[in-house]
């Protein structure tokens, strides 16, 4: 499983990670998961939500049943 850690990043910088990971997606083994680490930020939350419906990247808020928000899977 590849982990992206944005927790205590500036936005931009979190804006760039999460384009980088975004852009290699396509790349992975189809079997394999990805999971952003958001900490409680809503904003930073809502800020990876909106770059992965931009590249049309399934994903959950903190796993399939969406108990812990502080991170998102993608899938």
């Amino acid at each position: 499983m590849i982990k992206l850690d944005l927790h205590g990043m500036r936005y931009e910088d979190a804006r760039r990670a999460v384009d980088e990971l975004a852009n290699t997606y396509w790349k992975w083994d189809p079997e394999e998961e990805a999971e952003i680490i958001t900490g409680h930020s809503s904003d930073m939350r809502n800020m990876v939500i909106g770059i992965l419906k931009e590249y049309d990247i399934d994903y959950n808020v903190g796993g399939p049943l969406g108990i812990n928000d502080s991170y998102i899977k993608i899938n």
